[in-house]
């Protein structure tokens, strides 16, 4: 017998924790063993390139495998993927295999992703559901939070940081067994009602210029959390001290979710969409202002930037929630997701050959660009959103 279909609430963030420290515990050690080799900038935010590309093209065939597979199935099938890549990990440190698995853990990822907040945004209640994806945006950030901090904690008991990650994986995997007896919402695209041009105004005037700001916001995300690690062993870092500025960023991710679900819950979408682009401009022209003096300026425009950043894609998120449901809402859903990866597939190898090229002052300049651009498509994205109708 089918469980009630909330259950989802609280099953999908807590696999979500799990699966996405794995997957940092790996991204980070990954990044940092290339580091302290001596690899490029350019080189390690390829790595970070690579995982976002296994998402982005899992993105783009999510609703399909969605309608064959059914919500739980593909819940499992992705992490079991994921599992397997970075196994493939273990016998070998040939960058090339580096990037493959990358990719593939990437793949799976991809497919969790769209799948659990698709379903999360359709089960949440209206009335609660910025805090309660808010709430699941936290349990990302927790788990990227927990994954670099788990790096040092696992070099000083001296065990295999990989060995972790497939630990908390298998966890994952035993947590969201249950889901396949959870009863899921529809995503029959024959069976959903509402008018064509409904769909296709929603569409054009709403899903796509939101996607594009998502892109903005990842491209900024990923380019902080994945090389300010890094680029922090390149001024004078430990490597320990690096590995918690990374879970500090996770910390910023962590803390600003649910706040930032419940503001817009409270003050509507638009204004705390604008506080968010306040915060990542403010930050930004914060690294740019203090770029000499990277000990102090790193820590907090990391936990501003890692946590602000994912705080835009929460509040697109709640918006879709509200506008879409059923096949138009995980259609969505995988147009939002490959729109972030397309912008952080691409914002770890620019970064990083941005750093190269010129430097923090450089970097930071870049990302104040593009906290403007995103700030900009934001407000005209959001203008008209309370005259849009609902559809599925």
């Amino acid at each position: 017998m089918q469980a009630p279909f909330p259950a989802a609430l609280w099953l999908i963030p807590g696999v979500y924790f799990l699966f996405v420290a794995a997957e940092f515990v790996v991204l980070t050690r990954l990044a940092l063993t290339l580091t302290a080799q001596g690899a490029s900038a350019f080189a390690v935010g390829a790595l970070a390139s690579a995982f976002w590309m296994g998402i982005f093209v899992a993105s783009t065939a999510a609703h399909a495998l969605l309608q064959r597979l059914g919500h739980g199935r593909c819940f499992l099938a992705a992490m079991a993927t994921s599992a397997l890549s970075v196994a493939s990990l273990l016998p070998h440190d040939a960058y090339a295999g580096w990037l493959v698995a990358a990719a593939v853990m990437g793949l799976g990822g991809g497919l969790v992703w769209v799948s659990g907040e698709a379903w999360l945004a359709e089960a949440a209640p209206r009335e609660r559901r910025g805090l309660l994806i808010g709430l699941f945006e936290t349990s990302v950030g927790l788990g990227m939070l927990a994954g670099p901090a788990l790096l040092p904690l696992s070099m000083w008991a001296d065990v295999s940081p990989l060995g972790v990650a497939l630990v908390f994986m298998a966890a994952g995997f035993a947590c969201a067994w249950p889901l396949l007896y959870v009863a899921e919402p529809s995503v029959d695209a024959a069976a959903a009602p509402g008018s064509s041009s409904d769909r296709r105004h929603v569409w054009r005037t709403h899903a796509l210029p939101l996607a594009v700001v998502v892109a903005a916001s990842g491209l900024m995300e990923s380019g902080v959390s994945s090389l300010l690690p890094s680029i922090a062993m390149r001024l004078g870092f430990a490597l320990d001290t690096a590995a918690w500025l990374g879970a500090f960023i996770g910390a910023g991710s962590a803390l600003m979710q649910a706040p930032f679900g419940a503001l817009a819950d409270r003050i509507g979408l638009r204004r705390a969409m604008a506080l968010a682009w306040a915060l990542v401009l403010g930050a930004t022209l914060a690294l740019w202002w203090w770029s000499g003096a990277p000990r102090q300026v790193l820590w907090p425009v990391g936990f501003v930037l890692g946590g602000v950043g994912g705080a835009v894609y929460t509040l697109v998120v709640i918006e879709l929630g509200h506008r879409l449901s059923g096949s138009a809402l995980v259609k969505s859903m995988g147009l939002l997701v490959t729109a972030y990866t397309a912008g952080t597939a691409g914002g770890p190898a620019l970064g990083g050959w941005l750093f190269d090229q010129a430097g923090l002052p450089g970097l930071a300049a870049v990302l104040m660009g593009c906290g403007l651009v995103g700030a900009g498509l934001a407000w005209r994205a959001l203008r008209g959103s309370g005259t849009l109708p609902v559809v599925r």
